[in-house]
């Protein structure tokens, strides 16, 4: 396996090899996919899925700063797990219409607060916020970070924004 990651790719001043970067984060990735699955074999797919995916955003991600990159990396192989987890127990997600309509808050609040907001949304807001806003992936790289459609990914930062809105207004 670690053949395949120790690719030809050119290393520039600031980037790392993918071959570093596996090294770096496997057992990271290993312990995120088992905390999900609580299976073996199940997490070794699914971590190996999440570097085939990061492989193909690869030359964008290696200039990013270590913490981020975990962080990348991480919410990859998350939701990697979670596919192989619903796959496994054979639900199937449905979702019903937003009947939100996804306006747009236009109150100023502090920096504290917004951070401190988003932390309290579920996890796979947190993601595209993160994705979408910090890191400043498109949303066809978001498709392929995540996993799912574009039209998933547009509705998931709808409805991450409509639910941030509702979480400041509540706190004031």
């Amino acid at each position: 396996m670690e053949a395949v990651y120790s690719s030809d790719i050119p290393k520039t001043d600031n980037s790392i090899t993918f071959e570093e970067m596996y090294l770096m984060n496997r057992k990271l990735m290993m312990h995120t996919a088992m905390k999900i699955l609580n299976n073996f074999a199940d997490a070794e797919d699914c971590v190996s899925e999440a570097f085939l995916r990061a492989s193909k955003i690869f030359p964008k991600i290696s200039r990013l700063e270590r913490p981020k990159l975990t962080s990348l990396l991480v919410i990859i192989v998350r939701n990697a797990a979670l596919d192989k987890y619903r796959a496994n127990k054979r639900i199937v997600a449905l979702e019903e219409p937003d009947i939100e309509t996804g306006t747009y808050c236009s109150d100023s609040y502090s920096f504290d607060s917004v951070i401190e907001a988003i932390g309290q949304l579920k996890e796979e807001y947190r993601d595209v916020l993160m994705l979408k806003f910090v890191y400043g992936y498109s949303t066809r790289e978001m498709t392929d970070i995540l996993g799912i459609s574009s039209d998933n990914v547009y509705k998931r930062i709808q409805r991450a924004r409509a639910e941030l809105e509702h979480i400041l207004e509540k706190e004031g």
